[in-house]
């Protein structure tokens, strides 16, 4: 049975969800007049259980970004999280050509007007969230921007929910012969592409990393893969596809200039499988929001082989150290 409660302020009507069946576990809060400024804006909010590929599947197709907090009040890469989320609608193509569209979805597409629209709408949302599902932990906050060409106007959202702790082990990754069609572009329809992948992903597996015929590694399906070599004077290099077959990940690019800040160097060419196999490789890794930086200890290539990395890597350690140490210079205050 759902119950719903209304709230009036003097520029915003608030709508709040709340399930009698069971305890919800995630926040989502929208602008429901998304061409208004944040001073006029109304916002609809319901709590439920609804999960991060649930939300964005619910919407149209658009453009969405996954956002950290730290220390509960402050968003991890921000700026580089609204520049994505401009870009991404920059580059969209559209399943319709009209002028109407790209009129309506202008002030999003520019990240001044973008950012007075979202720092409102994330205040909103992470006061509620924190009011109505009490947690002491991080918060994972993923925004959707869509047009919806059945209402005729965009849709503007986002979804909170509990970030789990940092796990400290190294984790294992299966290869998956597969590609993203977009890479440069945070369209929600990969969330709909790889969802079969999610869905059958192994328990014991933390991420599915993508790889070609050629037995070349590309990313994960939410995350940066890396790995890491030495040169011939036994120098570190980090290795990682090039940046027009992947996405840049908000945590690669803050690993990207604390190895320009060390004289590490980086080889934006594919890390290959066979140099894993022949034992090049000191070790692996995976970047994201949520992850932040995560060793890979197995790489399951196939049902029948399997690379281990027995040994901790001292390069990736360091890494992982400093990416932690960087995190609150990136951070834009929220609350």
């Amino acid at each position: 049975m759902l119950g719903f409660s209304k709230i009036t302020t003097p520029f915003r009507l608030f709508y709040r969800m709340t399930s009698t069946l069971s305890k919800p576990t995630s926040l989502i809060i929208e602008q429901t007049n998304p061409l208004e400024s944040n001073k006029n804006a109304i916002y609809s909010i319901t709590t439920g259980t609804t999960s991060f590929h649930e939300f964005i599947l619910n919407y149209p197709r658009g453009a969405y970004t996954g956002m950290r907090t730290l220390e509960r009040n402050a968003i991890v890469e921000f700026d580089a999280h609204v520049k994505r989320l401009t870009n991404s609608l920059a580059l969209l193509k559209w399943d319709h050509k009209d002028d109407h569209i790209n009129q309506a979805m202008a002030s999003f597409k520019d990240p001044i007007e973008l950012k007075g629209k979202l720092v409102p709408l994330l205040k909103k949302g992470l006061e509620s969230f924190y009011e109505q599902i009490n947690t002491e932990h991080e918060t994972k906050v993923s925004v959707m921007i869509a047009y919806s060409f059945q209402e005729q106007k965009p849709r503007f959202a986002a979804h909170f929910t509990r970030l789990d702790p940092i796990l400290q082990d190294r984790v294992k990754v299966r290869l998956e012969h597969r590609s993203r069609s977009t890479p440069e572009i945070k369209d929600s329809r990969w969330v709909r592409e790889r969802a079969d992948l999610e869905e059958n992903k192994p328990k014991d597996v933390n991420e599915i990393v993508l790889v070609d015929s050629e037995d070349r590694i590309y990313e994960g399906m939410a995350s940066n893969f890396l790995a890491v070599r030495r040169d011939e004077y036994g120098q570190p290099v980090v290795m990682c596809a090039g940046l027009k077959h992947v996405l840049l990940g908000t945590i690669l690019r803050l690993l990207v200039d604390i190895c320009e800040k060390h004289h590490i160097t980086i080889d934006w060419n594919f890390p290959r499988l066979q140099d894993a196999r022949e034992g090049k490789w000191e070790g692996c890794f995976i970047t994201s929001t949520s992850r932040l930086l995560l060793p890979v200890e197995t790489i399951y290539c196939s049902p029948n082989e399997k690379i281990e990395f027995k040994e901790h890597s001292e390069i990736i350690e360091f890494l992982r150290q400093q990416i932690m140490q960087e995190l609150a210079s990136t951070a834009y205050k929220i609350l």
